[in-house]
């Protein structure tokens, strides 16, 4: 299908329904899916879809793409915040807590483009980067402790982040108190294991940013 110019009132209903479906896939799975199901969420005629998506795998498509990529933006801009700070590694385990708190339904309908990639190979760039981005996060919040090896530590973060936020999301099994001391032992052991025990003692003891 070839793309089309929108005009403003066009494309607000373009984005309703891209929104709409990134609710549904949150709510459903890929499954729930459908012209109808979308065009009711967005509060928009049945054949609005099909006016803007030659398929309901096209809008699907979209949604996703779309919703990663506001994802990795969202992620970017929080590195660049990062970039200008310290912290102890108290006040990082704190700071990773409150960021990792499910924000619902978009972290269901992230989880579920994750999975969608594993299925279908097409998502997989988009995942990527969305995942990069992420690890960029990680990357700027180690170094705000003042830690070394910034870029191996940020994806065992990362992953650590997202099944805390996969369990609290499933049964509300994590408290921000779990959460926290997770993060925290994570980074110190880290530290510990490749060889920065002094490093490690040194935040875990004093809680002062390193180089102070």
């Amino acid at each position: 299908m070839n793309a089309r110019r929108h005009g403003p009132s066009a494309q607000a209903r373009r984005n309703a329904l891209l929104r709409a479906t990134v609710e549904i896939v949150a709510e459903q799975g890929m499954a729930g899916v459908t012209h109808r199901a979308v065009t009711e969420r967005a509060g928009l005629p049945l054949a609005t879809a099909s006016y803007f998506f030659s398929s309901i795998d096209e809008l699907a498509k979209e949604s996703l793409l779309t919703f990663m990529a506001e994802e990795q933006a969202a992620q970017t801009a929080t590195a660049e915040q990062l970039a200008a700070h310290t912290m102890t590694a108290d006040e990082m385990g704190r700071m990773l807590t409150a960021a990792n708190r499910p924000r619902l339904p978009d972290w269901l309908a992230y989880c579920e483009a994750l999975l969608h990639a594993a299925r279908h190979p097409e998502f997989r760039e988009a995942a990527q980067d969305a995942l990069e981005s992420s690890w960029t996060v990680a990357r700027a919040v180690v170094r705000a402790v003042g830690a070394p090896e910034a870029e191996a530590a940020a994806p065992v973060l990362t992953a650590l982040a997202h099944g805390l936020a996969l369990d609290q999301m499933a049964v509300g099994a994590v408290d921000d108190d779990t959460s926290y001391r997770a993060f925290r032992a994570l980074l110190l052991g880290y530290l510990l294991d490749n060889g920065h025990a002094d490093l490690a003692l040194s935040l875990a003891r004093a809680g002062q940013p390193a180089g102070e």
